[in-house]
């Protein structure tokens, strides 16, 4: 769990997080705790509210409590910059 606030489109209905960021904490995190993670292909599976986040955290509730809690994604979409000037 990140707690990782994104920016969110209400017009698309998208969650938006930007990569990098994402990879970031996932390498602070990891360096620490299981370093052989870090750099390896992952997939973000959706959210939790943060209230449930904090409860879990301050608890130490077990990982099913939040996996029970979490919002999952319809779909993963990943954006890539276009490149140059289009026509």
């Amino acid at each position: 769990m990140l707690n990782k606030t994104c920016r969110y489109c209400p017009n698309c209905d998208l969650l938006i997080a930007h990569q990098d960021e994402i990879e970031d904490i996932l390498s602070r995190l990891f360096t620490t705790l299981n370093p052989e993670l870090v750099g390896n292909d992952y997939l973000v599976i959706g959210t939790v509210e943060r209230a449930t986040w904090k409860r879990t955290m301050q608890s130490q509730l077990p990982t099913q409590v939040t996996l029970d809690a979490l919002h999952d994604f319809k779909e993963v979409v990943s954006f890539k910059p276009a490149g140059g000037w289009g026509r």
